[in-house]
């Protein structure tokens, strides 16, 4: 009987986290910034397009779930969030105003 309940246990422990990271990186966020069109993130993109991994910027940057931050334009120009990699070196820069529409859609 001990041995059916570890067993059970290991392979709950085991699919439980497939489960969740089936979600992760599955799709787009939309954020609804005040006072601008919403902010699409692609999973997509930044993962397969571009070749970046979740640890990139999760734990470092952002935590794993949306709305753990309230984020404003201002933090991303200087370099927080977003704007730690769209500086205009790694990848377009948030400064710039013919981008917005990149993000802001």
């Amino acid at each position: 009987m001990k041995s059916v309940f570890i067993a059970t246990m290991v392979t709950v422990c085991l699919l439980v986290p497939m489960g969740v990271n089936a979600k992760i990186g599955g799709g787009d966020l939309t954020f609804t910034p005040e006072n601008a069109l919403p902010v699409v993130f692609s999973h997509r993109k930044h993962l397969n397009e571009k070749t970046y991994k979740c640890t990139d910027c999760h734990y470092l940057i952002f935590q794993m779930a949306q709305g753990s931050y309230e984020m404003h334009m201002d933090e991303l120009t200087k370099g927080a969030f977003c704007g730690k990699c769209h500086n205009g070196v790694i990848s377009f820069d948030v400064k710039d105003k013919k981008n917005c529409s990149r993000c802001h859609r």
